[in-house]
Order: structure tokens, then sequence, then C-alpha cells
């Protein structure tokens, strides 16, 4: 009866430290995986959620350079345009460098409703845009650098426009638009208001004409001026042809003459090509 009694004791304690056993270790395999998904749960339930971008992954629409552009000609389309304006310089610094957006903001403060620097439209380098097969291309970025290639037609002539883009603050901004034959918009701009100290517009058949009832913008091009018109025939090329005087050189028709004062290009006439004689006084 003793011996019974002792192997019930035996029994009991075996049992009472295997059960002990079990409970520890369901403890300790619970407090090690408390922060681990279970076996068929969602094991994104801690991840990023989805949409977030991850570090090193390409750029978000919203920050890509072709989408300033883009932003850009929807404004100039819908006429909220950063040109030709002069009530929120805010717009003009939202797509452009400083060094650009001072010289449209100068541009369009200055010309007080006449003819500036800029006598076109300058997303579309003409002055009578009709435009089709309009596409805006993506962006070759280059670091902080980029480059935006915007095609279309226009009255059935294909043109491309170049957008040249830095980061600035951590967003793009256009730092020159590039057109064909070497031109471009910091160039149109530079060439009538960047001028050295002490320079004067005087002496050099460059700047604003008042010709007549229209005007004129004048940019010296290589060995000869390109004339760019507010009204009428659209641009035209002079040739110096000596005593103050330029002629142009057309393909078909009598020229066009500037005849000047005196050798600062201050006044003169406009002598059309049918003899139509018109006064002319530069405007700056």
């Amino acid at each position: 009866m003793k011996f019974m009694t002792r192997v019930t004791v035996a029994l009991v304690i075996l049992l009472t430290f295997a059960v002990s056993s079990c409970f520890l270790r369901s403890t300790t395999t619970t407090t090690s995986n408390s922060n681990a998904p279970d076996a068929g749960t969602n094991s994104n339930a801690a991840a990023e959620p989805a949409g977030t971008p991850n570090a090193g992954s390409a750029q978000s629409p919203a920050t890509l350079p072709e989408t300033l552009i883009s932003e850009l000609y929807k404004a100039h389309d819908a006429k909220k345009s950063p040109f030709f304006q002069t009530k929120d310089r805010a717009l003009v610094d939202k797509y452009f460098t400083k060094p650009l957006a001072d010289l449209i903001w100068k541009d369009a403060t200055s010309s007080k409703n006449e003819v500036g620097a800029i006598d076109g439209d300058p997303l579309y380098d003409t002055q009578d845009p009709e435009i089709k097969n309009f596409a805006v291309g993506k962006g070759d970025v280059k670091g902080d650098k980029a480059t935006v290639a915007v095609t279309f037609t226009n009255a059935d002539q294909k043109v491309t426009v170049n957008f040249s883009l830095v980061i600035v603050n951590g967003s793009w901004k256009i730092d020159n638009i590039l057109y064909s034959g070497g031109d471009s918009l910091m160039k149109w701009l530079k060439e009538t208001y960047d001028t050295k100290p002490g320079a004067s517009p005087a002496g050099a058949f460059s700047g604003t004409y008042q010709v007549g009832p229209t005007t004129c913008n004048v940019r010296p091009a290589k060995q000869s001026y390109e004339v760019r018109w507010a009204k009428g025939s659209g641009v035209e090329m002079f040739y110096e042809e000596g005593d103050n005087t330029f002629s142009s050189n057309p393909t078909s028709g009598d020229p066009n003459h500037f005849e000047f004062d005196d050798a600062s290009f201050n006044t003169g006439r406009f002598l059309r090509g049918d003899g139509t004689t018109f006064v002319v006084k530069r405007l700056r």
C-alpha cells in the first residue's frame, strides 16, 4: 500500500513537471514572436502603405520635368500664362529660374502695352499659332539638369521647341527655351535688357522701334539683323548698306529700308518697298 502511495506521488510530480514545462514553452514562444506575423495572416501589415515611394525608386509623376512643361502649356493655353502679365510675379517664379524670371518680368513691366523683347508666342515661337499634333516628350534627365522636347505642327510646318531645366530647391525650373536657328528666350531677353554697366543701346541697330503705326524688335544675327514685326510680315532680315542704312533682301518685290539720322540709330525713316515712308523712333 505504501508502495502504491509512493508511485502515485511520483506520477503526480512527473505530471506536474510536464504541464509546467509545456506552459513555459508556450509562454516563451508567444513572447518571442509577439511582433511577428502569424502564418496565414497578412505579412505586410507592418510594411509601408501601398503607393508610398521607396528609397531609390523612380521619381513620382509630379516631380518629372515634363510635368512642369505640360502644366505651363495648359496654363498658357487657358489664358493664365506667366508671360505678358504684370499682376503676379509669383506666377513667373513658379516655372522659371530667377535669372530668366527676372528678365521675363522686366520685359512685361517695362513694355507698357507695347511689343517688348518677347514679340511673339514664346511657347510656340510664332506670332500666329495654328497648332496641331502637339506633344510633350519625356524628359532627358542628367543629374540636376534635364531637357524636354515639345513637338507640334504650326501651319503645316513641323516645329520642335526644347526646354532646358535645372533643379532649384528640389523642384524643376525652366532655365531657357531653345528655338531653331540658335535662338533662345534668354538670348532675346539679354540682347534687350542685360547690357553691361554703362552701356547704352544707342550706337547699335538693335532694340525696339516704333515704325509708323506698328513696332518691331531688332536683334543682331551674325552679319545681318533680324527684324520681328508686331504686325504684318512677321520676320525680315536686314543687311547694312552703309551711311546708317539697312535694307532687306526679299525673294520677290522691292526691298524695305531703314534710314537713320545718325549713328545713334535712334531716329530715322522706314521706306517700304511700295514707296510708303514711316517715321522711326527707338523705344528702348
